[in-house]
């Protein structure tokens, strides 16, 4: 039982969970502009693998991680153009051309990388160096907190600050208040003056830039490597967070540290002699309880106030 506790509330366990946290942050806190705007977008996985493949090729030639983390925007906000060019402007469906992105960005991926680093597979260099940590001393010498929030590189401090920036900007600005009008009644929104299509771009090009961030994460964040299909479903991660969040940034990355929290107990559960098949669907498992649960919640909620109607 003592090992089964040490390994739930560790300073280790925490402290990977929340770098494993932070690509799914910022995925989720760009798609929560989508939800809001009311932009059906669940493409957010091949903006992550696009993004995570340029920022390690911007690495790679520059030998520079920032630079890396630049590239990768750029590659978000490039993915995202596409999405939005077919959805606003070819009026193709969202979850169409959602599913067409996904599977295409595993197969374009893996095409660059043959022609680029002459295999597939995964791709380890010199020069793919990851994003240095940050120790802050006076977080250090407080016990455990130090442990699990000192030593993180940059983008995660950044990613965490987003969530509260991002939740200021949806719920207490202008831009936000006509952003969710946008989304709650697109006609309505249109009468008083605003330009819909304006602000469903915003909230595109926001979340291409977001997952830009999440995906060069991935290949930089301190793993140094790039391998086929390094998104692996984070995308879809953050799609679920979003969608139980409702839109929510707090929320969002509340449920993003929770699955992420789940993910970094695989290691340890393996060590207690559980079957690594059934910890590596932990996560996912996660995931569907959560949905599950907040669809039972909503449902009962409607039925409530069909009632007192």
């Amino acid at each position: 039982m003592s090992a089964m506790l040490d390994i739930l509330f560790n300073s280790t366990t925490m402290a990977s969970a929340l770098r494993l946290a932070i690509p799914l942050i910022f995925a989720a806190i760009g798609g929560c502009f989508c939800d809001r705007a009311g932009v059906f977008n669940i493409a957010l996985e091949s903006f992550m693998l696009c993004a995570a493949f340029f920022a390690a090729l911007g690495t790679y030639f520059t030998v520079n991680p920032y630079i890396g983390v630049l590239c990768g925007i750029i590659a978000g906000l490039v993915c995202a153009s596409i999405f939005g060019l077919f959805v606003f402007h070819l009026d193709s469906s969202g979850i169409v051309v959602s599913i067409a992105m996904n599977l295409s960005a595993w197969g374009l991926t893996t095409l660059l990388m043959m022609l680029f680093w002459g295999n597939r597979g995964s791709f380890v260099d010199e020069r793919l160096i990851s994003l240095p940590t940050v120790h802050i001393g006076w977080l250090e010498r407080i016990p455990y907190v130090g442990e699990v929030f000192s030593g993180q590189n940059l983008i995660a401090y950044l990613g965490l600050l987003m969530i509260v920036v991002m939740w200021f900007v949806m719920y207490n600005t202008t831009f936000g208040l006509r952003l969710r009008g946008v989304g709650l009644n697109v006609h309505a929104a249109q009468t008083i003056g605003i330009n819909t299509v304006k602000y469903k771009w915003i909230a595109t090009l926001l979340s291409g830039a977001f997952c830009g961030i999440g995906g060069a994460v991935l290949p930089i964040g301190g793993t140094s490597i790039f391998s086929e299909n390094m998104s692996a479903g984070r995308g879809f991660l953050a799609v679920a967070a979003l969608l139980v969040a409702k839109g929510n940034p707090l929320l969002a990355g509340f449920f993003c540290i929770l699955f992420a929290y789940t993910d970094a107990l695989s290691l340890g559960l393996q060590n207690l002699g559980i079957p690594a098949q059934l910890v590596e669907t932990l996560p996912y498992v996660t995931t569907i309880t959560v949905l599950v649960i907040t669809g039972i919640r909503t449902t009962f909620s409607k039925g409530r106030r069909s009632s007192q109607n």
